[in-house]
């Protein structure tokens, strides 16, 4: 059906649309909603990619940090803002995870719209110094003999599941500590409060560089390229424990899909500049930028390897 069909099919309905060039000679400011506090991973790609948007577009594109419940908080915003193509979620994998362990997340999986796939990362499994592993098999044999913890940025986070899968997998013993942020959780190991961690590459590598942490493993399919010298769980003996961190857009569920494909095509096209390429390896994540429908896949797939992990391990928030 072309465009100018699909109009005179709404307004034979009673519906009001605007043509596409109209919406193309939009200029009033994007939101980027973001689920976690200013500084993070999160926050530094949302204001990248807003920032070349704003550029390339001519449009203000406002980051606003929402943080708070487990990334709850924004998404409930996002899922109930107007649905005219001027309000976006930028999230990750709690949009999926937390359909599961919170008891009401105050969404549904159908509440918003997959809009693109901005990157991919790996979790970091960690350790400091002075704990006598220095693989994750060795690491799996020190736990069944001596009481271990391990410290990630939050219950239910993407570094938390990865743990979880891990111990899952492998037999491993370890407590959970969560902590309120990444910040948190890396000074708990640093200053020898707890042995392990689990969290992003992002915020542990500087400290795996100095040699204030050791990395085991990533949890990606592949070594990172930013950390060549840190295996992968999969080749620690797990290949069942790939779970990769994504980053991504999502609109209310009611936006036009032709809106959602032009958008797609827009930030895809940003992606794929080779210095936000760079920067973005740089912050920790590959840039993916691939079609609707891959971002749509990749959210379903997740929701069905999430959500036995979590009655598995019995994960849940009140």
């Amino acid at each position: 059906m072309t465009e100018i069909s699909r109009r005179q099919l709404l307004m034979g309905m009673g519906v009001a649309v605007l043509p596409l060039t109209l919406l193309a000679q939009d200029k009033s400011p994007i939101k980027f909603i973001v689920i976690t506090a200013a500084g993070g991973a999160a926050d530094q790609i949302a204001r990248l990619v807003a920032t070349r948007y704003s550029t390339m577009s001519g449009r203000t594109v406002i980051v606003e940090n929402k943080a708070g419940a487990g990334g709850n908080i924004a998404t409930e915003f996002v899922a109930r803002a107007p649905a005219d193509g001027k309000t976006f979620l930028f999230t990750s994998n709690n949009q999926t995870i937390n359909l599961f362990i919170y008891k009401n997340a105050g969404y549904g999986p159908d509440d918003l719209l997959p809009v693109i796939q901005i990157g991919a990362g790996p979790s970091v499994l960690a350790v400091h110094p002075s704990v006598p592993a220095q693989s994750v098999k060795q690491l799996v044999e020190l736990s069944k003999i001596q009481k271990l913890a391990y410290s990630s940025t939050g219950l239910g986070s993407a570094s938390n599941l990865a743990c979880e899968l891990i111990k899952s997998v492998s037999g491993m013993e370890m407590v959970h500590l969560p902590y309120k942020g990444g910040a948190e959780a890396i000074s708990a190991v640093l200053g020898n409060q707890v042995p392990v961690i689990m969290t992003s590459l992002t915020s542990a590598g500087p400290h795996i560089k100095t040699g204030a942490l050791r990395g085991l493993a990533v949890s990606t399919s592949s070594r990172w390229p930013a950390s060549p010298d840190i295996p992968t769980i999969a080749e620690a003996g797990y290949p069942e424990c790939v779970y990769e961190v994504w980053q991504g857009l999502l609109a209310p569920k009611k936006t036009d899909s032709a809106l959602i494909e032009k958008f797609n095509a827009d930030i895809a096209q940003i992606l794929a500049m080779p210095d936000v390429h760079e920067q973005l390896i740089k912050i920790g994540y590959k840039p993916v930028g691939k079609p609707v429908a891959d971002f749509a896949r990749l959210l379903n797939d997740d929701r069905a390897k999430v959500g036995p992990l979590v009655k598995k391990v019995g994960l849940q928030v009140s």
